[in-house]
């Protein structure tokens, strides 16, 4: 879980900015992680400065994977993005039935 050192939100955003990347690949890491262990929400994140948690629910997993996707493609994450479209394809699957 990221942890964030903002004091307010315009610093929060600022830090979100800064730390893109590092964001990006901490959301499809978590966002598989509970693909794999059927969890329903994902803490991503928190700025305990100003009372904030970064979540991602199981309602929005695959919009999340899909957006971060292409950011794991520049830093040549590849084996992370197999693993994400397989959650994808098991999300899928499980809206199917």
């Amino acid at each position: 879980m990221l942890k964030f050192n903002a004091q307010n939100i315009d610093e929060l955003h600022q830090e979100c900015m800064s730390r893109s990347n590092e964001i990006s690949l901490a959301t499809v890491k978590s966002i598989i992680f509970a693909c794999e262990n059927n969890l329903e929400e994902v803490n991503v994140g928190s700025a305990e400065n100003i009372n904030i948690n970064i979540t991602c629910k199981r309602d929005s997993f695959i919009q999340s994977l899909e957006i971060n996707i292409p950011r794991c493609l520049e830093m040549e994450e590849y084996e992370l993005v197999i693993k994400a479209k397989d959650c994808i394809d098991k999300l899928n699957n499980k809206d199917d039935e």
